[in-house]
C-alpha cells in the first residue's frame, strides 16, 4: 500500500497532466493561444495643442478584438485623440480603423476595424467576470510594450480594489478614475501595453491594462473588465457614455464616525458641493452626512468604496429625482435632488496659428474643475515659446475673457474675431485675461506685424 502511494505521488510530481491535472505551463499556453490572436497592434496619428500649435504624432498602443464585427476596446489615451489609426493584425496584416467613441472617465474607448481591408478570419477574445477574481491569482499581459509587439509577461493579481484619486489626470488632460477602481498586477506592463489584455489562465480577459508606474517595479493596472463591458456597450450604441451628476465631491469616512454621529460602516461624508450643482440647489452642504440613497444604506468607511457611490449618482437616468437621506449634526433631513447630464469633461481646440497660442472651448466641467465663474471666455491649453503671446505673458491655464475690449463669449466667437483681425491685419491685441482669480492685460503683437518689423530693419 505504501508503495503505491509513494508510486503516485511521484508520478504526480513528475508528470502534473496525470489524473487530469494541467501544469502551469500548460495553462500560460492554453490562455496564450486563445487570446493573442485577439489582440492587435495599435498605431493612431494623435493631435494635441500643448505646445502653443497643432502637433501630431505617431504613438503605439494595444487593444483587443471583443466583437465579431471587429470592434476593438484600448485605452482612451490611446486613440481618443486619434486623427488616422493604423491596427496590426496577429498576422501581421495591417488594417486601418475608426473612432467609435471613447469615455476618458475610464480611460476606454472603441474602435472598429475596417474588414473589408482583412483577408484573414476575425478572432474574437472572451471576457471574463472581474468579480471574481482573487489577489494572488495568475495572469497574463499582453500587447506592445515600448512599440515590440506581440509581448506577453505573467505576474499575479497583487490587488483587486486599487483606487486612485480623481485628481489624475491622463496624456491627453481629462481626469479619470471617478467611476471605477483598478486591478493592481506584478505582470510586466510598460508603456505601449496600453489597451491590451489582462487574462486570466483560462483564456479570459479579465481587465484592461492602462496604467504603469515609472516610480516602481512590478506595479501595473488595468480597468475591471466588468467596467469595460459596461462601457464598450454604450460606445458601441452611442458613442459616449451618458452618465447622471448632481455636484458632489465625498471623502472616506476612516475613523470619524464619532465626529458625525454616525455607526461604524454607515454614511458616506460630503467634502464639498459645486456652486450651482443641483445638490447646491437643494442645499446640501460640506459636512453633511449622505446615510441612505433612493431608501438603499450607503457607506464609504475607506476610498475604495467611493466609486460605487458615484457610481449610482452616475446610473440614474438625468433629469431623476435620487432621494437622499442626510445627517446634519443630530438631525436627519431628506433632500430630493434632480440629476443633470455629466457633460463633457473638455471642449473643442482651435489653433490661433497667427497669434502664437491654442485654446479650447470651455464647458460646465471645467468651469467647476478650475474654479471660474462660467464658462465664458476661452482656456489657453498652449503658448509657442519664443512667440509674441509668450513674450507678452500669456500662459497655459489662463482665461482670455474680452480681445481688444470685446467681449469673447465662447469658442465660436473667439474664432470668429481670429478671422476678422487676421483679415484686416490689425497689429495689436490687448487681451483681458484671468487666472487663480486674477486679471491681467496682455498685449500681443501678431505674425503681421512681426513681419512687417523684420521687413523695416
Amino acid at each position: 500500500m505504501k508503495s503505491t502511494l509513494l508510486l503516485l505521488v511521484v508520478l504526480i510530481a513528475v508528470s502534473p497532466t496525470v489524473f487530469g491535472a494541467t501544469s502551469l505551463q500548460e495553462q500560460i499556453f492554453m490562455a496564450r493561444d486563445k487570446v493573442m490572436p485577439a489582440v492587435v497592434h495599435i498605431q493612431p496619428v494623435v493631435t494635441n495643442y500643448f505646445t502653443g500649435e497643432l502637433e501630431k504624432q505617431s504613438v503605439v498602443g494595444s487593444g483587443v478584438i471583443f466583437h465579431p464585427d471587429g470592434y476593438v476596446v484600448t485605452n482612451y489615451h490611446v486613440a481618443g485623440k486619434a486623427e488616422r489609426i493604423i491596427c496590426t493584425m496577429y498576422d501581421r496584416e495591417q488594417v486601418t480603423a475608426e473612432f467609435v467613441g471613447g469615455d476618458p472617465m475610464t480611460d476606454l474607448a472603441v474602435i472598429k476595424l475596417n474588414l473589408e481591408e482583412y483577408h484573414g478570419v476575425v478572432p474574437v477574445a472572451e471576457f471574463g467576470n472581474s468579480d471574481s477574481v482573487q489577489v494572488g491569482q495568475y495572469v497574463l499581459a499582453m500587447g506592445s510594450p515600448l512599440s515590440l509587439s506581440r509581448s506577453v509577461s505573467a505576474g499575479v493579481i497583487s490587488t483587486k480594489d486599487r483606487y486612485f484619486s480623481a485628481d489624475v489626470r491622463l496624456p491627453t488632460g481629462e481626469r479619470t478614475g471617478r467611476y471605477n477602481l483598478w486591478i493592481q498586477t506584478d505582470a510586466a506592463i510598460n508603456p505601449g501595453n496600453s489597451g491590451g489584455p489582462l487574462v486570466d489562465l483560462e483564456g479570459r480577459v479579465v481587465g484592461i491594462n492602462s496604467r504603469a508606474t515609472l516610480f516602481a517595479n512590478n506595479i501595473g493596472f488595468a480597468i475591471p473588465v466588468n467596467i469595460v463591458r459596461n462601457v464598450t456597450q454604450a460606445l458601441m450604441a452611442d458613442g459616449v457614455v451618458t452618465r447622471s451628476w448632481i455636484g458632489l465631491h465625498c471623502q472616506a469616512m476612516q475613523e470619524m464616525e464619532k465626529y458625525f454621529g454616525t455607526d461604524r460602516n454607515s454614511g458616506v461624508l460630503i467634502a464639498s458641493v459645486d456652486p450651482g450643482s443641483p445638490a447646491d440647489e437643494a442645499f446640501l452642504k460640506a459636512g453633511d452626512v449622505i446615510l441612505q440613497m433612493d431608501s438603499v444604506p450607503v457607506s464609504a468607511r475607506f476610498v475604495e468604496e467611493l466609486p460605487a457611490f458615484y457610481n449610482r449618482i452616475a446610473s440614474h437616468k438625468p433629469g431623476d429625482q435620487v432621494l437622499l437621506e442626510v445627517l446634519r449634526g443630530d438631525q436627519k433631513y431628506h433632500f430630493s435632488v434632480t440629476t443633470r447630464q455629466l457633460g463633457e469633461l473638455q471642449g473643442d481646440d482651435f489653433e490661433a496659428k497667427g497669434w502664437g497660442f491654442a485654446v479650447k472651448a470651455i464647458t460646465r466641467q471645467m468651469a467647476l474643475e478650475y474654479q471660474l465663474d462660467d464658462t465664458a471666455g476661452v482656456f489657453v491649453v498652449g503658448v509657442k515659446r519664443m512667440s509674441s503671446a509668450d513674450e507678452g505673458g500669456l500662459s497655459r491655464g489662463d482665461v482670455i475673457l474680452r480681445i481688444n475690449n470685446e467681449i469673447i463669449g465662447n469658442l465660436e466667437q473667439f474664432e470668429t474675431l481670429y478671422e476678422e483681425y487676421r483679415a484686416n491685419t490689425t497689429p495689436r491685441l490687448l487681451m483681458t485675461v484671468k487666472q487663480g482669480g486674477a486679471t491681467r492685460f496682455i498685449l500681443v503683437k501678431t505674425e503681421e506685424e512681426e513681419e512687417g518689423e523684420q521687413t523695416n530693419e
